[in-house]
């Protein structure tokens, strides 16, 4: 009991304050199922003692109010099973919507959690892990925690209430029925615990495994087409998602099974019961009564505590997700904008910039870098030296160990980085496309986006006549993988995007790479005029620059730094 308190404790720890508001009445809506399930009791004792006593031995309350016509107690018990039934569908379907809103708002606090962390975290975390989170986690907690919780405190306080009845009416024999339920209890705890536990101690990294085999597949599609890499790949993802699978075949099959020893259970109490009144010499009164009572009670008690059951083995089954619910939900990032924004009007200055790897190696020492406001800048230096470590620093993507950043006079920190991300567009390698037409991929979000700037720049970047070209033109569909379009094409659709929402600063990092020499001179030109006009400060990693010396304000050569 108290290792339960302690998780719900753990659990509403991490709820967030806008659905804390919301736990009181949730609750309360479940007190209310509770006392129209005990409510039910007392009306169906009444029904069963009306079809065994025929000859009205037996003086009831509700039986003496309907005396006379128990047509009309039938009718009315009736309505109030379809009324109480009709009103739990609604609380339940509202209980539903409340806690599946509250898992996406999880999903979309993990993602943030990463989108707007540190991105030297992000880059170390595998995909697999991070889309486990975000989906399963989210709604294994709400789903299997949340649910279970509400499921094992309102069935306890149901079979609560049934006990309590059955103490008033047959003290003894109800004591004895709970002793024996309790014993059944432990008992079935401690046969399912190991099970329980190297489900929920595997759970996470069985996500893993099967996300991170698909994604292998899928993703190597062109690649494994030979038959000893095709069957390679796919055993090892059949093997894990039967790993997975088999996990959860167990925790059906004890889902489904305590549905079966809870009814052993109550028939192994129910022929006791008669045998108790077979051997004992009782009235007919007393043993109508009695039936009537305990089969009331057995008719809510059984379901109560096969839920019960169910709600404490997922509620074990998945604590996995509550571990990783607390660390990474509890410090999220959220995107927290001071209230007077950041402007650029002079320069970017880096001082006195360091940065060092876990194994303490060096990649920037002692950095100094001013970039004034409308600069072209190229960034060079050999493969590993830190050039794109350097990107991420300026872009505030990763934080220094040491030194700081400012764009005029104003420091870059935690508090005001989402300000300043607001002013950078980033450009990498991989062109980002998603799923949409080409005219989506360059305006995104923009519906009021300018034509004649659009058609400027296509032009410039040599690609109008490609677009229109396709099936559609503009409208053409192109999925993310894109692959009716060359990898040089999707980088200049990417470049028009970046370019058509006017950055106060641009940042390339081998986004010219797919080009060959002779158009990413022509491109990079381009966007060196049109940076011109519309000063953009540009920085831009490019491996080969000699025929665009002339574009840049100034090189900068890590190499010499």
């Amino acid at each position: 009991m108290v290792t339960f308190f302690n998780i719900v404790k753990r659990i509403y720890a991490v709820i967030p304050n806008s659905y804390k508001k919301l736990s009181i009445p949730f609750l309360a809506l479940s007190l209310l199922l509770l006392v129209l399930d005990v409510f039910s009791i007392f009306i169906l004792i009444p029904l069963i003692i009306s079809l065994l006593d025929q000859h009205n031995e037996i003086k009831f309350l509700t039986i003496q109010l309907f005396q006379e016509n128990k047509y009309l107690m039938t009718i009315c018990i009736v309505l109030f099973f379809v009324l109480k039934n009709y009103v739990s569908i609604l609380i339940n379907k509202y209980q539903a919507r409340v806690i599946y809103d509250l898992g996406s708002e999880y999903s979309l606090r993990l993602s943030k959690h990463y989108i707007l962390g540190n991105y030297q975290v992000f880059k170390e975390q595998k995909k697999s892990s991070i889309i486990k989170e975000i989906i399963f986690v989210a709604n294994d907690f709400v789903g299997n925690l949340i649910v279970s919780v509400n499921t094992i405190f309102s069935e306890f306080i149901l079979l609560l209430m049934i006990t309590c009845i059955g103490f008033y009416f047959y003290f003894s024999i109800t004591l004895v029925v709970i002793l024996f339920l309790v014993s059944i209890v432990i008992i079935s705890k401690y046969y399912n615990k190991k099970t329980i536990q190297k489900i929920n101690n595997t759970r996470s990294e069985d996500y893993d495994n099967n996300i991170n085999n698909l994604m292998n597949l899928l993703n190597g599609y062109m690649s494994i087409k030979s038959p000893d890499l095709l069957q390679h790949f796919l055993a090892k993802f059949n093997n894990s998602n039967k790993r997975l699978n088999h996990n959860y075949s167990i925790l059906h099959a004890k889902r489904i099974n305590n549905s079966k020893q809870t009814e052993i259970i109550m028939v192994l109490l129910l022929c006791s019961v008669f045998t108790y009144i077979h051997f004992f010499s009782f009235t007919k009164a007393y043993a109508i009564s009695f039936l009537s009572v305990f089969g009331a009670l057995f008719f809510k008690a059984i379901p109560s505590i096969n839920r019960l059951n169910i709600g404490v083995t997922n509620l074990n089954s998945h604590l996995y997700a509550l571990d990783i619910i607390e660390k990474k939900v509890n410090t999220a990032t959220e995107i927290n904008t001071t209230k007077t924004s950041i402007t650029f009007k002079e320069k970017i200055t880096l001082k006195n910039i360091g940065f060092y790897f876990k194994e303490n190696k060096s990649i920037l020492n002692n950095f100094n870098l001013i970039i004034p406001k409308g600069a072209f800048i190229s960034i060079i230096g050999k493969s590993g030296i830190g050039k794109t470590t350097l990107l991420n620093i300026i872009a505030k993507l990763i934080d220094p160990t040491e030194g700081n950043i400012y764009i005029d006079s104003i420091e870059i920190n935690d508090t005001n980085k989402y300000n300043y991300f607001s002013l950078i567009t980033y450009l990498v390698q991989k062109p980002f496309i998603y799923e949409g037409t080409v005219l989506d991929n360059i305006v995104l979000t923009k519906k009021d986006y300018d034509k004649k700037l659009l058609n400027e720049i296509l032009i410039g970047l040599e690609i109008e006549e490609i677009i229109l070209n396709l099936p559609n033109g503009m409208e053409t569909f192109i999925g993310s993988e894109a692959r009716n379009l060359s990898g040089g094409q999707l980088q200049r659709i990417c470049i028009a995007r970046a370019l058509l929402n006017i950055p106060n600063i641009l940042i390339l990092d081998e986004a010219t790479n797919n080009l060959d020499k002779v158009s990413e001179g022509k491109i990079l030109r381009f966007i060196h005029q049109f940076a011109k006009t519309h000063t953009i400060t540009t920085i831009l990693i490019s491996h080969d620059i000699r025929h665009t010396k002339d574009l840049y304000s100034f090189i900068v050569n890590l190499e010499k730094s």
